[in-house]
């Protein structure tokens, strides 16, 4: 049986015989056939510095494998004696070098010899050298890959930017991780070409929920109808019909659409409702799979799903309870009790528990879930308007207003700030794992911090009051009208680990605000026109991509009742790009900031 380890040394042995002329071949042949063995202990060879390295490493391996082959041995014999005889012959000649790849190999005239020895080496080396070969030149390119000739080592960066982006999964985890982007968007904004207005929707748009990938934007409604929308274009692409009340089995929502949440990992939507069912569908499919029913008791007023791992989905109800469920494996997990009212909204990021706020009980309650424990934070109280400017040096003049008198006159009284009582808890948004956002229908806006059982800042009359002017219509000499009530804060949405947040209620603008930097306070950034009531909002940037999007759930009466009516507003869907500011202007708002700051140290 052949030996596969000498195959390319025949080879090598008779083109180098016939090389050099026809003894050494015939010396080679004669060498196999007889089994002469004078050439298996050759003398010593003289030192040039080359080596045959296929012969040597083939004749290592022979030595180590200790094959006894007969025939082989016999046959291998032969061609070293045939070489070896060659060589002999050559040293006669004058040559310096003993066997295959000596100088009487080379064409001293035309080749080159190293070139010529390297080729001839290469085309002689077995497919297992050759592999050996290539997988070394690719370890020595990998070790000097990284250095160039500026002297950057392209390991070290590589290294750099992974710990950072560890760093900053770690600090999202924890709830530390803050980005100030409110100040890289352009403000106002065009509302020609930056505001997209979906309509579709019968009655009242009460909830809306995006997808991660920034690819469709869902929205429920009173009709009891779901529309998925492409937010590129703002067309329907799919409705997920509503039924006729009191229908049993019937696949969807029978009455009002109350909430909508998306899953982190854009595969499951879940909706819920005023007929106290919870819908799970699938957003690839757009199919019906499954409904979890007779758990809630009454109008499922909240959904939110857990960011990351695994599809575990908190629900709220009027029916003061949170409940858990697991989406993947469509099942019930347990139910919380705490709450002393209905409940009205509830949100939850990457870590294991949610906040939920209480409505008329006007408490925000952290449910931890592996702990089996909650915080309480007590909001509610009177609440007056701050003064943030003032004109130094000058006394602002009061402002006088006609209020009934005595005998049916009307008397000039100077205005004084409206205090309101924080009535009801409605809306609420997490900023990160430890800071969170409140709205109510006293106007007020909180910024709150789990650490604390205060707000940290709260912000009256966000979106100001409303006064009835004075009306003589009646004919009677005493005017009606005149009470003055707060725009309250029907939704709320902040983009995540960020300084910017949205605020939303019916008095013609979504309001975007910006955190401090030290997360004590916040301000009035600008305002996006919109007619209606804004029952729910969604700010995000979608994954692999710079755009940051706001969506709108807008409707001519508020979610859960019909307290009021707006009848200029339009049913539907708002979709807003907010585009980021050119980096000439951001570099001289930033220098006009520094220069404020150092005429303040002055």
């Amino acid at each position: 049986m052949s030996d596969p380890f000498f195959a390319p040394v025949r080879k090598a042995g008779g083109d180098r015989g016939s090389g050099r002329g026809g003894r050494g071949g015939r010396g080679g042949s004669r060498g196999g056939k007889s089994g002469e063995t004078r050439a298996i202990n050759p003398g010593p060879k003289l030192d040039t510095g080359k080596k045959n390295k296929a012969t040597t490493s083939l004749a290592g391996k022979r030595k180590l494998r200790g094959d006894s082959s007969d025939e082989d041995t016999g046959r291998a014999n032969g061609r070293r004696a045939g070489g070896r005889k060659g060589a002999v012959e050559d040293d006669d000649e004058g040559g310096d070098e003993i066997g295959a790849g000596g100088i009487d190999d080379m064409d001293l005239e035309f080749h080159d010899s190293e070139n010529d020895s390297e080729d001839e080496a290469l085309m002689n080396e077995t497919p297992a050298q050759k592999r050996l070969r290539l997988a070394k030149n690719y370890i020595d390119t990998l070790q000097h890959a990284g250095d160039d000739e500026i002297g950057y080592d392209a390991e070290d960066i590589d290294r750099d930017n992974i710990a950072d982006r560890l760093k900053q999964d770690a600090l999202e985890i924890q709830g530390r991780l803050h980005r100030h982007l409110a100040d890289t968007f352009q403000f106002p904004i065009n509302t020609e070409t930056s505001i997209k207005t979906c309509r579709g929707h019968q009655l009242t748009a009460t909830s809306v929920a995006a997808t991660e990938n920034g690819l469709y934007a869902y929205s429920g409604s009173k009709d009891g109808s779901i529309i998925k929308w492409d937010i590129k274009t703002g067309k329907k692409l799919f409705v997920f019909p509503g039924g006729r009340k009191n229908v049993e089995d019937f696949k969807g929502h029978t009455d009002h659409v109350i909430c909508l949440a998306v899953s982190s990992d854009n595969k499951f939507l879940a909706s819920g409702g005023k007929d106290k069912k919870i819908n799970i569908w699938s957003v690839p499919d757009n199919k019906w799979l499954h409904c979890f029913k007779q758990q809630h008791k009454d109008t499922i007023t909240g959904m939110s799903f857990r960011k990351g791992q695994n599809n575990q989905l908190y629900t709220v109800s009027s029916d003061r309870t949170v409940k858990l469920w697991n989406v993947d494996e469509m099942s019930y997990i347990e139910t919380l009790f705490g709450h002393q009212d209905s409940i009205t909204a509830v949100d939850s990021l990457a870590k294991e528990h949610c906040v939920s706020t209480g409505g008329r009980d006007r408490t925000v309650r952290l449910w931890k879930i592996v702990e089996e424990s909650q915080l309480v934070f007590r909001g509610g109280g009177f609440v007056r308007p701050k003064k943030l400017t003032k004109d130094s040096g000058e006394s602002e003049e009061p402002k006088m207003v006609a209020t009934p008198g005595p005998d049916g006159g009307v008397i000039m009284k100077e205005k004084k700030d409206p205090s309101f009582l924080e009535g009801s808890m409605d809306c609420l948004a997490m900023i990160d794992e430890e800071n969170f956002l409140t709205g109510g229908d006293s106007g007020t806006i909180s910024l709150w911090n789990i650490n604390k059982k205060k707000a940290v800042f709260s912000m009256p009359l966000a979106h100001g009051f409303h006064t009835q002017p004075l009306d003589y219509s009646n004919g009677e000499s005493v005017p009606s009208g005149g009470v003055e009530t707060p725009y309250w804060i029907t939704a709320l949405a902040s983009l995540r680990y960020s300084d910017m947040f949205v605020s939303g209620s019916w008095d013609g603008t979504i309001r975007v605000w910006q955190i401090g930097k030290n997360m004590k306070n916040f301000s009035l950034l600008s305002t996006i026109p919109t007619v209606g009531v804004v029952n729910d909002l969604q700010i995000y940037q979608p994954a692999l991509s710079k755009k940051t999007l706001l969506v709108a759930a807008v409707g001519q009466e508020h979610r859960l009742g019909r307290w009021l009516r707006i009848k200029e507003g339009r049913n539907g869907l708002r979709i807003v790009e907010l585009c980021t500011k050119s980096k000439d202007a951001a570099k001289d708002e930033q220098d006009d900031d520094d220069d404020d700051e150092n005429e303040e140290d002055e």
